[in-house]
């Protein structure tokens, strides 16, 4: 069995300001910095030399994140393409109130089927879905009967989760996973297809008990 602790980037400038992201390299706000702090140290206290690796996005918002972490439990970051948000193409730093206004057609297609419409210029759900099945193989290859740490984005997280779920990437959207989050998820492969299970999502109490958890509203996610 092969163990995930599956970590949201801490809060950026566009997070606050409720904007789209992508693939944009937007770094951490003052208030992230502290978030993924707090995070390593959290992680770092039920460490004690179980954790094998940390894995990271290499946008800046998630390689930050993972630095700390990989800081506070003596660990190199390794970086990999397919843990990167979403590519919202043209839409990056947008908030939604402009893409409505802006790209119409795009709106009417994507409130149709927002899992296989591509962003413009950029990707689907269903293409940020295959990325994530492939790093689930690839843990569970790599990885078996360790425990890792992966730092990303909601949307590739989030698939994560419903690869180890055997859910359709749609129920994506009934899963939440805010910054600086820890999720953890066990998964091996059985009868060749990956089978698992989560064991925590969205635990964010260690930022809680410090007063760095961000505002209680929808939190913008791409």
């Amino acid at each position: 069995m092969t163990k995930l602790l599956l970590i949201r980037h801490g809060e950026t400038m566009f997070n606050r300001e409720r904007r789209l992201q992508g693939c944009k390299d937007v770094p951490l706000s003052d208030l992230g910095a502290r978030q993924a702090d707090a995070c390593a140290g959290y992680i770092s206290s039920f460490n004690q030399g179980r954790i094998t690796a940390v894995y990271s996005s290499p946008l800046s918002r998630a390689y930050m994140t993972a630095c700390a972490i990989g800081k506070a439990i003596g660990s190199n970051v390794v970086t990999d393409d397919r843990l990167k948000e979403i590519d919202v193409g043209a839409l990056a730093g947008m908030t939604w109130d402009e893409v409505e206004l802006a790209y119409p057609d795009f709106m009417a297609e994507h409130g149709s089927d927002p899992i296989g419409t591509r962003y413009p210029g950029g990707e689907s759900v269903d293409d940020v879905s295959a990325r994530a099945r492939d790093l689930a193989n690839t843990f569970i290859r790599d990885h078996g009967n360790e425990t890792i740490v992966v730092v990303g984005h909601a949307i590739v997280l989030k698939a994560l989760m419903c690869h180890v779920l055997k859910l359709e990437v749609a129920n994506h959207l009934r899963l939440t996973v805010g910054n600086a989050s820890l999720s953890i998820a066990s998964l091996s492969r059985v009868d060749g297809g990956v089978h698992g299970k989560i064991l925590r999502l969205n635990d964010r109490h260690f930022l809680e008990a410090l007063r760095i958890d961000s505002p209680p509203k929808k939190v913008l996610e791409e």
